[in-house]
């Protein structure tokens, strides 16, 4: 009977081992997989950071150009405003000299 024990007690002891072995192999793929994941969340994170960045980028470039397009044409209004004013006061400053020299 105590061989019989002794032999239940190995047999356990095995199967002890073997199931240890399973876990830890498990164990290392449930690892790996996880760094995979990781590694491929870190990717998307930062694809999806760059075209954030990307879009951001052309939205203030849009918004930049439309400044300038507007300042250019409030630029060109009061250029043609001072052009204007020059020429009036040049048709003045004429007439003046010719009043002068009359």
């Amino acid at each position: 009977m105590v061989e019989e024990t002794i032999k239940t007690i190995k047999e356990t002891e095995k199967e002890a081992e073997h199931m240890i072995k399973d876990a830890a192999a498990e164990s290392a793929g449930i690892l790996e997989k996880a760094a995979e994941s990781a590694g491929e969340l870190r990717q998307q994170a930062e694809k999806d950071a760059k075209a954030k960045a990307d879009a951001d980028m052309k939205a203030a470039r849009e918004i930049g150009e439309k400044d300038i397009s507007e300042a250019m044409a409030k630029v060109d209004t009061e250029i043609e405003s001072l052009k204007a004013a020059a020429k009036a006061k040049e048709d003045e400053a004429i007439a003046s000299v010719i009043a002068e020299l009359i």
